[in-house]
């Protein structure tokens, strides 16, 4: 959502020719046959040895409270038929968790409360597909990890004919609460001549997905990792175009968690530099989104 961007790795076939991929989190059920499954659980990583020291706080408290909007695969979602938190930035706050020796405690928070939740000390930190945009800097502070553009999801065979934002113009375009896409509508809103966007929010990405399948909406905006997933998962839906307005994600921490966020840049670069990074984004087909 580029209030949470997401970029995805060309792994689907099914996709267009930047196409992307599929979920999961962080511990470790299924073969890690990289991204193009449609069972996957958690990368197989050991993040044990990666010598980094966990802030005193979250020592003594021996748990890593993680706040991430779990409807985005799959960088962040809910094993079916369980209440376990899956995806890829699951997998990532797993590892700085054992990394720190302590636990992960990934709490389920809708996106457009994440930051409060974390400026009132609910959480730790968020990761959750954060686009660390410059308005957002103003509150919080940001560990950069990934790259990711905001994609757009269709009824299948495209009978909008909709090659690209500009196209948007007149139909109805279904968008998360709280992401950038919602402000990216509105930036091709002050362009379209006649008939405006008729932009429908919904509180859950998966939701937005759903409106296009059953005919409601005529486009759903998203991260374009999330729309390449749930064109894999829901009948009858496609991407077209290509990513556009790409931008890093970030964990964000609070301005005055000096402490946490050196921390988290000490284990996200030991990741980078111990494998265990592009072991995750792998599993997951995000190759595409890697900052290294």
């Amino acid at each position: 959502m580029q209030w949470k961007k997401q970029i995805s790795i060309a792994v689907l076939g099914v996709l267009a020719a930047t196409a992307l991929v599929t979920v999961a989190c962080g511990d470790d059920d299924d073969d890690d046959d990289g991204g193009g499954g449609t069972d996957l659980t958690a990368a197989s990583v050991d993040c044990k040895d990666l010598g980094v020291t966990a802030p005193a706080r979250i020592k003594d408290a021996g748990k890593f409270v993680v706040a991430s909007d779990l409807s985005y695969a799959p960088m962040e979602f809910v094993k079916e038929g369980t209440n376990t938190p899956i995806g890829a930035d699951v997998d990532i706050a797993n590892c700085i968790a054992e990394a720190w020796g302590v636990t992960a405690d990934v709490q389920n928070t809708p996106f457009d409360a994440i930051i409060p939740a974390l400026t009132s000390k609910k959480a730790d930190v968020i990761l959750s597909s954060m686009t660390a945009s410059e308005e957002r800097k103003k509150v919080v502070d940001f560990v950069e990890y990934f790259e990711a553009g905001s994609g757009i999801l269709v009824k299948e065979g495209n009978p909008s004919k909709i090659a690209g934002v500009a196209d948007l113009c007149g139909l109805k375009v279904a968008i998360q609460v709280g992401t950038v896409q919602i402000d990216e509508a509105e930036e091709q809103n002050a362009k379209c001549e006649g008939k405006k966007i008729e932009t429908q929010t919904f509180e859950q990405n998966t939701d937005t997905i759903t409106a296009v399948s059953t005919g409601r909406a005529d486009a759903a905006l998203m991260d374009f990792p999330v729309a390449g997933y749930g064109a894999q998962k829901v009948k009858g839906t496609e991407v077209v175009g290509e990513q556009y307005n790409t931008g890093p994600y970030g964990i964000a921490v609070r301005k005055e968690d000096g402490e946490v966020k050196t921390a988290l840049e000490a284990a996200v670069k030991a990741m980078m530099d111990k494998g265990q990074y592009d072991t995750i984004l792998k599993y997951w087909g995000l190759e595409a989104g890697s900052i290294k």
